[in-house]
């Protein structure tokens, strides 16, 4: 036996609700914030069941006030009108009464049903028509509206969404109002994704912030620090064990100062690490990471081997990315003990789980790492094997940065089976694919 004719129409209109706030939540991805969501939210309702003018208020927890802040349909004058309204819960109450409820989350407030309050007068779009009597039964009052209520995971009322004229002039049928039911129950799940995206957003500034100002007062004393530091050195007669102590407080004033570099540069990883990859060429950026890793350590003679072939090596990555071999040049010349450094460079093709790929090779000739620790490097907190010495971010942050560009790094003895003889770390990234290849 076939279904009742209004029970397929119901699941017609329920599939539509789905399929419009699907469209909502795969918008969302690129929606910056939650009102822009609810914007999207009341256009789309509006216009996948035949609304006139909706609007969306939202339950301030601070105030505890209902707060309009989406509206649709309203003529600009009038929306302006609309968004400064402000409901009190005792207010909504009137309108959520068990007579009014003609749904699990819907509630019809016919223009007979209630006593008129100048503060919705903001929502009649034809004042002329308020005195007029209902013509026929389904006839939609200039006073009418339908309010759905939007509910948090917990149970608690987030907000509701209101019809307040449809484009027929006609009250909703019972399946049209069911199906703005779902609609409305799945965009409240919407809303509260962007609610704690903004949350989330707001805490990543604020720590952003705090870092910014921490990192400044920070670094202003290490300046002062090592001023008078050198101003010590540079007394005669100083005696050679105090100079070497002096020489090591300066150095871990430097060691502070890039403390604070790599905790800002952690966080910014940490939040955008994987945003903004465009094609970018290997060489060039190994090049500037060369350069920069030198201005940490002027005092050494360092040397890089590195043959260019004229081929582009173009990888998806982006302005974080040369920190990645930063930190892999400034550990190869900190800890090589010779009076020359040098550091090998090699980039190759290679094939990894039917991808092609970029492999990235930095050998320096330092002190060892042994086989036991070679993985707990890439560690927070972690440098050499040891707990007590560095920040041991660096090698962290280049692990989460190839991570987030879908690659792969780890660390081999130089020469195998030789650990004296140095280390090489590999760094393998997917070449950027031809569509996204430019120039």
């Amino acid at each position: 036996m076939e279904p009742p004719r209004s029970a397929q129409i119901s699941e017609d209109l329920k599939s539509v609700a789905i399929a419009s706030i699907l469209e909502v939540t795969s918008d969302f991805l690129y929606v910056e914030d939650t009102d822009k969501l609810l914007e999207k939210i009341a256009k789309t309702v509006s216009e996948t069941f035949g609304l006139r003018t909706v609007h969306i208020g939202i339950l301030d927890p601070e105030t505890g006030l209902y707060v309009v802040r989406a509206a649709y349909g309203f003529e600009p004058e009038q929306e302006a009108k609309v968004r400064k309204v402000r409901y009190t819960q005792e207010r909504m109450g009137k309108d959520l009464r068990p007579e009014f409820k003609i749904g699990r989350n819907a509630y019809y407030v016919p223009a007979d049903g209630y006593e008129f309050d100048n503060e919705d007068m903001p929502f009649i779009i034809h004042p002329e028509r308020m005195d007029r009597a209902r013509r026929f039964p389904d006839e939609w009052h200039e006073l009418d509206y339908v309010d759905f209520m939007m509910f948090k995971k917990d149970g608690t009322v987030l907000g509701y969404l209101e019809i307040d004229e449809p484009d027929d002039h006609k009250v909703p049928s019972d399946e049209t109002l069911g199906a703005i039911g779902v609609f409305s129950d799945l965009a409240a799940i919407a809303i509260q994704n962007a609610e704690l995206y903004d949350e989330l957003e707001r805490d990543r500034k604020k720590v952003e912030l705090l870092i910014d100002l921490i990192g400044h007062d920070v670094n202003n004393y290490a300046q002062a620090v090592s001023g008078f530091i050198e101003l010590a050195m540079a007394r005669r007669g100083v005696p050679e064990p105090s100079r070497k102590s002096l020489a090591k407080a300066l150095d871990q004033v430097w060691n502070l100062n890039k403390l604070v570099t790599n905790v800002k540069l952690y966080a910014r990883v940490e939040s955008a690490g994987a945003k903004g990859l465009v094609p970018t060429d290997l060489k060039t950026v190994i090049t500037e990471a060369f350069e920069a890793a030198q201005t940490y350590n002027p005092s050494k003679s360092v040397n890089l081997v590195f043959e260019d072939d004229g081929v582009r090596k173009l990888a998806d990555m982006n302005e974080l990315g040369k920190e990645i071999f930063v930190n892999l040049f400034s550990n190869a010349i900190k800890f090589d003990t010779h009076e020359n450094v040098v550091v090998e460079v090699d980039i190759t093709n290679t094939c990894e789980d039917k991808r092609e790929m970029w492999c990235a090779t930095v050998a320096d000739h330092g002190p060892c790492i042994p086989d036991e620790i070679k993985d707990r490097i890439f560690e927070r907190f972690t440098q050499g094997g040891s707990l007590s010495h560095g920040s041991g971010l660096g090698l962290h942050i280049a692990r989460a940065l190839v991570a987030q560009y879908k690659g792969r790094i780890w660390v081999e003895d130089r020469v195998k089976g030789d650990h004296s003889q140095g280390s090489v770390f590999k760094v393998l990234l997917p070449k950027s694919s031809e569509k996204n290849q430019v120039g």
